[in-house]
């Protein structure tokens, strides 16, 4: 790839590319398999858990954003806007998703994610700001600054608006991918096997 990926909003008929693209990246991310059930079911649980945040368990009106090196697929990304909250979803909604929560974590997997939900609350900002949920690359394109071309295209319009950002990172590859771009860690805590880092940057 001799130059940067082209970065754009994904149609609507396009939300199976980009949970392809999250479930291949995040195969090794410590935030999800902390919870997300391990062995012989963690590609089917991963790629369930995506196909359903790529519609609308993350948020109605998640922004979900492809990366390209012309046709090929090579990133995705989830961002919410000022005022929404992730997986903040009506009760009846949140009781429709039970089994599949059930299918993707099991029992001791539910609960790990509703002590690192709860972990999580407590350090979110409390003024408004764009959150991104989810970044992904590809495998085979790691590396190649695909990462950096998705966060210089959905942090101008925030920097332009005035409006800052907020994420978390489980590795210390991505932090230090946030840091160049502006992000600071804002609060971490550690569970079993899991250092998490919420990050926060103010607008340029």
């Amino acid at each position: 790839m001799s130059a940067p990926p082209g970065v754009r909003l994904a149609r609507d008929d396009e939300k199976d590319i980009a949970s392809r693209v999250l479930t291949d990246a995040f195969v090794d991310e410590d935030g999800l398999n902390y919870w997300l059930k391990q062995g012989a079911s963690k590609t089917r649980a991963r790629k369930s858990f995506f196909d359903a945040a790529v519609r609308d368990v993350v948020h109605a009106n998640r922004q979900l954003y492809l990366a390209e090196d012309g046709a090929a697929p090579l990133g995705a990304a989830i961002w919410l806007n000022p005022g929404d909250k992730a997986f903040d979803l009506p009760p009846l909604r949140e009781l429709m998703l039970t089994p599949l929560l059930f299918g993707v974590a099991g029992v001791k997997g539910m609960r790990r994610a509703t002590a690192l939900g709860r972990q999580l609350a407590t350090l979110h900002p409390s003024v408004p700001h764009a959150h991104l949920v989810f970044l992904g690359v590809a495998p085979e394109a790691q590396g190649r600054g695909v990462g950096s071309a998705i966060l210089k295209h959905t942090l101008a319009p925030l920097d332009a608006a005035g409006i800052p950002a907020y994420l978390e990172a489980s590795t210390e590859r991505n932090v230090a991918l946030y840091q160049r771009y502006g992000f600071g860690i804002s609060g971490e805590f550690k569970l079993s096997g899991l250092h998490m880092r919420t990050m926060f940057r103010e607008p340029r």
